[in-house]
């Protein structure tokens, strides 16, 4: 087994363990944000901290502390495959084109595109768990539907809206999540080229270089993460004819264009704090346990 195949195995099953301690130490300010861009009203005068420091204020008051956890069941059960095959995809990606001629002397441009691989094919697995996530964490806001728990949010969404409901905003969902994954890893492994040893960082190195990365790809693509978020709620409200939650989004560009007409322009900024703020740990996390536990696993296959 060569060193590529043998990292592509490792990583395989060292990110699902990495993946779900990630997500479950960032949900409830993952809950914030949703909270944030779900709002059609900007509230520009309420400066980004507050904000945020208000909504969690009226989370707990209005649904008690569960309410920052809500949508966290399907997160639980569906990271470790989702992650494990997110991680395993770009690993894979970039040993393929590597061996490309004229992609073999482009290292970002090889992250790049590999992270947007990444991003496509795990979104098999990331959207059901995304849509159910996000509107279980919004619903009390948008009053549209009312899921008792994550099996009762699957139930009700097979019925309503059939299987198609669970990848609702499938395009919107590549398109805003692709380029995330896509500049978070070409950020991420040029960082990596200031290390000692950037195939095996250490747990610190990993943490602060994915950190960065993260909140860095969060704010560029924060516009298009407003936009799919709405749109993997607004089916929900057609489905049962709700007067609220439909934002009449026909597509990614059409939404963002709505967005800047109907609320300006700075709205694309909405959530944008809350997106850092929530990228930079789940990132950082996910990636650094990742990392030691794959050079780990890596060490001790190499020492026999």
């Amino acid at each position: 087994m060569n060193d590529d195949t043998l990292i592509i195995r490792i990583t395989t099953y060292s990110s699902m363990f990495a993946g779900i301690i990630g997500k479950i130490a960032c949900h409830p300010i993952d809950t914030i944000r949703a909270k944030i861009q779900i709002r059609q009203t900007m509230m520009l005068k309420i400066k980004a901290d507050k904000l945020i420091s208000t909504l969690v204020k009226e989370t707990l008051r209005t649904e008690g502390l569960r309410g920052l956890y809500k949508g966290l069941g399907i997160t639980i059960i569906g990271t470790g495959p989702a992650y494990s095959l997110y991680l395993t995809t770009y690993e894979t990606s970039k040993y393929f084109l590597n061996q490309l001629s004229f992609m073999k002397d482009s290292p970002n441009l090889i992250s790049f595109t590999s992270g947007m691989m990444a991003e496509t094919i795990s979104c098999i697995f990331w959207l059901p768990i995304d849509v159910i996530k996000e509107r279980l964490q919004v619903q009390s806001n948008l009053k549209v539907f009312d899921y008792k728990n994550t099996f009762d949010a699957i139930q009700k969404i097979l019925k309503s809206e059939g299987v198609v409901g669970l990848y609702r905003a499938y395009g919107a969902t590549v398109a805003s999540y692709g380029p995330f994954s896509a500049f978070y890893f070409m950020f991420y492994e040029k960082l990596k080229t200031i290390l000692e040893n950037p195939l095996q960082p250490s747990f610190l190195e990993s943490l602060c270089l994915s950190g960065i990365a993260g909140s860095m790809a969060g704010f560029i693509c924060n516009p298009m993460d407003i936009v799919r978020l709405r749109m993997q709620v607004q089916r929900a409200s057609l489905a049962t004819h709700a007067e609220t939650g439909n934002f009449g989004y026909k597509n990614l560009i059409h939404g963002m264009y709505k967005v800047v007409s109907n609320e300006g322009i700075l709205s694309l900024t909405k959530g944008s704090m809350a997106k850092v703020l929530y990228t930079c740990p789940n990132t950082a996390i996910s990636m650094s346990v990742a990392e030691v536990t794959r050079s780990y696993f890596i060490n001790k296959y190499k020492s026999h």
